[in-house]
């Protein structure tokens, strides 16, 4: 389903946010004023609307998130920043965008109320809107930066001086109240004209994210129940018939699964994830996998690559979950009439490691969204595929992961993360048969696993992995660790045209540059910029 999304500029508030609403008439460029706008129920809807253009999905930001984890660098070396590199310097973040938005928000909950004959559940709804996008935006505020300053009020970004940092716990609170409010007044579903706006299950879901990231497992459990009760989503391809790949191609614009969308349409509001990601025919870098990450995915018997008798070392894409080739391009595939060569030899073209700046760095090329429809020959800056910030399958591992917590081996979490499991085509965790891989007889076990299936099913997708290593105190061993790429050989060959020729997965593992880490890295330093502007506020302890 393709839409015709139409940006709202609102030029007085001076926030630079892009519209991602399809449901709005273009506003003109005007002096905002409470005696001209703050007339009509759609004065509200379009300012709110403005504010969606916050939720993630931008390329070369959010798409490339995974690079800030093991899962991935970046074959765009110019693009690598700072905190991929392990680099944490204060002068480098900032957080005035989020408290824009915020004031934003602020404004229409402070100006809401000017508008007559604003019917009760409507301007509820709108109110719900704002308080989630709200309590999104401190939400990541709080990951990002721990204790931040807290303001309900529209006040403007110079008028924050003197305003010190909210205790992480009390900002967390009012997450929750702002979540439950939107989960309280939002509706189960829009009409089709309103496709993209946030809903109750949507509202949900964020709580159900936000709740897990602090080990909130109850509240976590019992809001991701909610949207699996609620029967309203499912996994795309829930059977597993061999179509997961597609859930990240155009045709899937608006199935199930898709929980909150950042809508996108090519060529007016395109995402250039194709272009970003993999450039197939010109070996453009891109975001590429690391072999801890290709290592991760099971073998189809449903054990791990290190236990499993199918897995043979210099035939390694063989016998695998089948998520790993929707998610990894590597050498020998064909894909927009190009085969990737990955061979560091100048008879390997562009796709080859090192060919050219922006070739592969680890052997591997990032695959999702790289839809066969497009073709990058004419189109493949152009990808107008929404980028779901929620889809259903996050809320079946929340649920299962925080009810194991709550309840130790729990049959409805092993269910809940083996609908995932099963749509993937890979042999369901199960706690009554030791002799087989899937056995899971304790807690962390089960816990292991249900954190493995975080990795695969999100891999390369929006850089989860780098908040999911902090939440579970693992990111020191992770991101200190050696970070590698395939193995290869080069062997002299006089027949060869480069007088020598390549062995692939045999030798030994490229080494990368790598990340590191220290517990402090929890959290990010207090953009250094802010302290300048307000002596009030502290930096994060070992900055």
């Amino acid at each position: 389903m393709k839409k015709n999304i139409l940006s709202v500029t609102i030029s007085a508030l001076l926030l630079s946010l892009c519209s991602c609403s399809d449901f709005l008439d273009r506003y003109p460029q005007e002096e905002l004023s409470d005696g001209s706008f703050w007339t009509k129920p759609v004065d509200a809807e379009m300012f709110v609307a403005d504010i969606y253009g916050i939720l993630p999905g931008s390329a070369n930001g959010d798409i490339d998130g995974d690079i800030n984890s093991d899962n991935a660098v970046h074959g765009i070396k110019w693009a690598a920043g700072d905190v991929s590199k392990g680099i944490y310097d204060p002068a480098g973040f900032s957080w005035s965008g989020s408290y824009s938005s915020i004031r934003a928000c602020n404004i229409l909950l402070e100006k809401i109320d000017m508008i007559e004959d604003y019917p009760t559940a409507d301007k509820e709804a709108t109110i719900g809107e704002a308080r989630f996008l709200r309590g999104y935006l401190y939400f990541e505020l709080i990951q990002q930066f721990g204790d931040v300053p807290y303001v309900e009020s529209s006040l403007a970004l110079d008028q924050l001086e003197g305003i010190t940092r909210t205790p992480r716990e009390e900002v967390y609170k009012k997450v929750m109240e702002d979540f439950d409010y939107a989960i309280e007044k939002l509706p189960k579903e829009w009409s089709s004209d309103k496709y993209g706006r946030i809903t109750k299950g949507a509202a949900y879901a964020m709580k159900a994210r936000a709740a897990l990231y602090y080990a909130d497992w109850e509240v976590a459990a019992a809001a991701s129940k909610a949207v699996i009760d609620s029967n309203q989503y499912e996994l795309f391809d829930a059977e597993g018939t061999g179509r997961y790949a597609e859930l990240f191609w155009e045709s899937q614009e608006a199935c199930s699964e898709a929980i909150l969308v950042r809508q996108f349409n090519a060529p007016d509001n395109t995402n250039y994830i194709i272009g970003w990601e993999c450039f197939p025919t010109k070996g453009w870098g891109g975001i590429n996998p690391t072999q801890s990450l290709v290592d991760a995915f099971e073998c189809i018997d449903g054990a791990p690559i290190s236990k499993s008798s199918l897995y043979k070392e210099n035939d390694p894409f063989t016998n695998r979950d089948p998520r790993l080739e929707v998610c990894v391009l590597h050498d020998g595939e064909e894909m927009y009439g190009t085969v990737i060569k990955v061979a560091p030899l100048k008879s390997s073209g562009n796709t080859g490691i090192a060919q050219h700046g922006d070739a592969t760095a680890t052997g591997y090329y990032q695959q999702k969204w790289l839809d066969p429809s497009i073709d990058p020959q004419s189109t493949g800056w152009d990808m107008g595929k929404d980028w779901h910030v929620i889809r259903f399958a996050e809320v079946l591992l929340t649920y299962a992961e925080a009810k194991n917590e709550t309840t130790p081996l729990d049959d409805s979490a092993f269910e809940a993360v083996n609908r995932v499991r099963r749509r993937a085509g890979i042999p369901e965790l199960q706690k009554t048969d030791a002799s087989k891989p899937t056995y899971c007889g304790t807690q962390d076990e089960l816990r292991q696993r249900i954190r493995n299936e975080w990795r695969v099913e999100f891999a390369l997708e929006g850089g989860k992995r780098q908040w999911d290593i902090r939440r579970w105190g693992i990111a020191s061993e992770v991101l200190n660790a050696p970070f590698l790429g395939l193995k290869y050989k080069l062997v002299d060959d006089p027949s060869s045209p480069d007088g020598q020729r390549c062995i692939l997965y045999e030798g030994e593992n490229i080494k990368l540059t790598g990340s590191r880490y220290s517990d402090h890295n929890y959290v990010y330093p207090v953009p250094q910029s802010e302290i300048d502007l307000n002596p009030a506020l502290t930096q994060n302890s070992g900055y």
